[in-house]
């Protein structure tokens, strides 16, 4: 410390020069008695610093401004002129209890006649607090490298790219602890091959001013494969210097690129069967169609499980997936490892085959069907399912994965359509059939839009007599340029498409509002197909129809066949009997046609039992024929059931039924489905006592 009062060791103080130089210097000063320890003058600058006035330094003593600590030492220092001409540190008391970091220099001086000491003070806390906090930000950064989660670390490129930072997260992701590699280089720590990759990347950091980032599979010590990100770029220098070290941030990216590879894994295949799914799919058969060849062909097998949704629904979801899953394993096991299986969804399958060595995809198809025929273990119990298959080939029927997959499609509808359980070979006139289907399809919506269906009315006749009962409606199609479509022709497709519910509800609507107004005597026959039992507002369309035509619920009789006893049982009977509930008659059509067990007459108590017109037609060559009319009247006369006979031709046969007790006939031997002005006709000339002028009856639209 430089002292301003020279190098004297006794100082004989002038009064105003030194009073005036005293008491106006920035560096707070005192001067105190050696034997009492009192302060005898203090300037300006020890007042600002310590906080304490004048009058209060002159009751005090230099030992007050000091820590108990400090006390003996200072005595000490006093008595052995220790701080006298040194600088000395010390600890001082501010009047708030503050502790000041100071250094002080000490002369002996004579003062007003006696002995003194002038001490000179310079403040060392707020240095001493600045370097404490670059000390503690120095800790503070260290500890935040070293417990980085990242890879940090710095090579000094001039010493060989040695080490002067390698942090704690490099340790262990590297497999080398810090304290063995810092001061080392690459060539201590890794392979010979992954050093030199390591040196390239540094070239490449320090040929930049920009940060440059890679991505790489290492091979740690122990000989265990990581994947790291890593950004390297070079530590700015004074300008004109060249540079020196590389910074270095590498990230195990190893279990994230894992978990992106099983997202990828899940996002291309299917989470229950673990086959390819359908993006899967999509991606391989427009590679596979591209490449395609007449040498090299490809072929696309579509595959649906023949009734799926029975077993679904009979033993539950759990028993479906296992299903599924086993289907899936066989058909692996009879493809090559350059096929494709994939998964849809549902019950829906794709193999995608490569053709060749002269291998077919008949002969496949044929081998998958016959896998799949041998039962399947569900929960212990033997399940029997059966397949159907449809094929095209690339490029013989397309050459884009688009047409392929229609075609494929294509021939899978014509093998259901075929029977089931069997493939078809996509033919040309299948994509005619389905553009029929289509055109069908929009001239249907189009027809209901434009009010072109009508109902034709049969007569049903009581067999004593005959005497009129009523009618079944029966729907035609007015097409404008097709004249009139019989139903067999549209039925099918509206079934297939829907649309069977919402015609089925004009059909329901127009006949109930049309047998309000004959006689009350008559009754209506109305057919609803299974596709309608599927819709659950089947029972509101219904009720809804008898109570806006006023029609009374007796005299409306609905029609089922007995496959509606193939779909969901549980639905379809609650169905009946709150039908039954309404007053509605409800009859079984088609009897002897359809499902072949009887069970159903026990379940439901139906009103009418209608034979089929094909064993009416044989009653009187066919014997068989004649045993199951008998039979069906025995079954009716049983359950005090109506029985009604279709497809009454002859005299012959209207007698033959008469002998053997049938109630009610329907045929063209009593009448043939006609339009409402023909059936109002017929009505009349039937009605006791008829007016003299025709009934005006209209139908809605």
């Amino acid at each position: 410390m430089v002292s301003v009062f020279g190098e004297s060791t006794r100082l004989l103080l002038p009064t105003d020069d030194f009073r005036m130089l005293f008491q106006t210097h920035p560096s707070p000063m005192w001067l105190y008695d050696p034997l009492t320890y009192r302060f005898l003058v203090v300037n300006d600058a020890a007042v600002a610093l310590y906080g304490y006035s004048q009058k209060a330094y002159k009751r005090l003593t230099v030992l007050d401004i000091r820590p108990a600590s400090e006390r003996q030492r200072m005595m000490d220092a006093v008595a052995k002129r220790n701080d006298v001409d040194r600088a000395e540190r010390w600890t001082h008391l501010k009047a708030d209890g503050t502790a000041l970091d100071v250094i002080t220099y000490g002369r002996e001086v004579h003062y007003q006649g006696r002995q003194a000491i002038l001490a000179v003070v310079q403040d060392r806390t707020e240095v001493i607090a600045a370097r404490q906090k670059v000390s503690e930000t120095q800790t503070l950064l260290d500890s935040i490298i070293e417990n980085l989660p990242v890879a940090v670390f710095v090579k000094d490129i001039e010493e060989n790219g040695r080490y002067v930072l390698y942090n704690a997260a490099c340790g262990s992701i590297f497999g080398t602890p810090s304290e063995t590699v810092v001061t080392g280089s690459d060539g201590m720590v890794f392979s010979e091959r992954q050093t030199r990759q390591f040196r390239q990347q540094d070239d490449c950091a320090l040929a930049t001013s920009g940060t440059v980032n890679f991505e790489e599979t290492i091979e740690d010590p122990s000989g265990g494969k990581r994947i790291l990100r890593t950004a390297k770029r070079v530590l700015p220098t004074r300008k004109g210097k060249r540079p020196r070290y590389v910074l270095g941030i590498s990230q195990d990216v190893t279990e994230e690129r894992e978990a992106e590879a099983r997202l990828a894994y899940m996002a291309m295949h299917d989470s229950l069967t673990g086959l390819a799914n359908r993006a899967y799919f999509s991606d391989h058969i427009r590679r596979a169609a591209l490449a395609a060849t007449m040498e090299a062909p490809v072929a696309l097998l579509y595959l649906d499980i023949d009734h799926f949704k029975t077993i679904n629904d009979s033993k539950g979801h759990a028993a479906g997936d296992a299903l599924l899953c086993q289907v899936g394993d066989r058909l692996l096991s009879n493809i090559r490892q350059s096929d494709l299986v994939a998964r849809l969804g549902g019950d829906e399958f794709a193999i995608v085959l490569q053709l060749q060595d002269g291998r077919t995809a008949e002969e496949v198809a044929d081998r998958l069907l016959s896998a799949l025929r041998v039962p399947f273990d569900i929960d212990g119990i033997a399940e029997h399912v059966t397949c159907s298959i449809g094929i095209a080939r690339a490029p013989e029927h397309s050459t884009d994965d688009d047409g392929l997959m229609r075609d494929a499609d294509l021939a899978l509808y014509a093998a259901k359509e075929g029977g089931r359980s069997t493939f078809r070979l996509y033919r040309p006139e299948m994509r005619r059939e389905a553009e029929r289907r289509h055109e069908m399809k929009l001239a249907l919506h189009h027809a209901l839009a434009e009010g072109q269906f009508e109902l034709y009315y049969q007569p049903i006749c009581e067999i004593d007599g005959p005497v009129l009962a009523g009618f079944e409606a029966l729907i035609r199609w007015n097409h404008p340029e097709r004249g009139l479509v019989a139903p067999i022709d549209f039925i099918p497709i509206a079934e297939e498409t829907g649309l069977i519910v919402p015609i089925g509800e004009w059909a329901m609507n127009e006949a109930c509002w049309t047998a309000s107004r004959w006689p009350a005597h008559l009754r209506i026959a109305v057919n609803l197909s299974v596709s309608q039992f599927r819709d659950a507002g089947l029972l509101d369309m219904v009720r809804q129809a008898i109570e806006s035509s006023g029609l009374a619920p007796e005299r409306l009789e609905i029609e089922i066949t007995e496959s509606v006893f193939l779909t969901d049982v549980g639905q379809s009977l609650p169905l009946l009997r709150a039908m039954k509930a309404l007053g509605l008659r409800i009859a079984i059509d088609d009897f002897g046609t359809g499902y072949s067990s009887l069970s159903y007459l026990r379940s439901f108590a139906f009103d009418k039992i209608k034979l089929d017109r094909s064993f009416v037609s044989c009653i009187e060559t066919d014997a068989g024929s004649l045993a199951i009319i008998r039979a069906v009247a025995g079954i009716g006369s049983g359950f005090n059931a109506t029985t009604l006979a279709e497809g009454v031709e002859t005299e012959e046969q209207l007698q033959a039924l008469r002998r053997e007790g049938f109630g009610e006939v329907q045929g063209y031997l009593l009448g043939r489905p006609l339009p409402l002005g023909e059936t109002e006709a017929i009505i009349l000339a039937s009605t006791p006592g008829r007016q003299s002028a025709p009934l005006r009856l209209s139908a809605t639209t």
